[in-house]
């Protein structure tokens, strides 16, 4: 299992709140090639994004992750539809209290200028550890939902 970050700008027209509030049963659509345009970020999902892997939802534009979910269908390459699914609504987790960039997310490369352009980014081992513990520690009433998310039990 790897973790991702995915970054939308919510200026754009779209933000988290429509995912996490969505009363869809099955897999959510994200993403398609008018919306990811990054090739590094296209690269990323169509060569590595896997079912199962654990996605961090990050509004760039309001500096905050704002909840985690899983990938419920490997990346695809460009064409019609989207380019990834995510778990249905109600297996994944929208933050009470929602980790802002600084200072929560200032050790994350995914979320720092140097590696963070794009729609995707990778983040590594150590990394992703230290989010858990900032999201546990300031989200004590969801510890159970993010222990499920995080070990990838959902």
């Amino acid at each position: 299992m790897k973790a991702w970050v995915f970054k939308v700008n919510t200026r754009r027209g779209w933000e988290f709140k429509q995912y996490f509030a969505s009363r869809r049963r099955r897999p959510f659509p994200i993403g398609d090639r008018g919306w990811i345009r990054s090739a590094r970020s296209l690269r990323l999902i169509r060569n590595e994004v896997k079912r199962g892997d654990l996605f961090l939802c990050y509004e760039a534009d309001r500096r905050l992750m704002v909840g985690v979910t899983r990938a419920a269908s490997d990346g695809r390459d460009t064409g019609t539809g989207p380019l990834l699914y995510f778990c249905p609504p109600h297996q994944a987790l929208l933050l009470e209290h929602p980790l802002t960039r600084h200072p929560d997310l200032d050790h994350v490369l995914a979320f720092t200028p140097q590696r963070g352009r794009g729609t995707v980014g990778e983040i590594a081992r150590d990394e992703l550890a230290r989010i858990r513990r900032i999201a546990l520690r300031m989200n004590p009433q969801q510890n159970a939902a993010l222990a499920r998310l995080f070990t990838g039990n959902f």
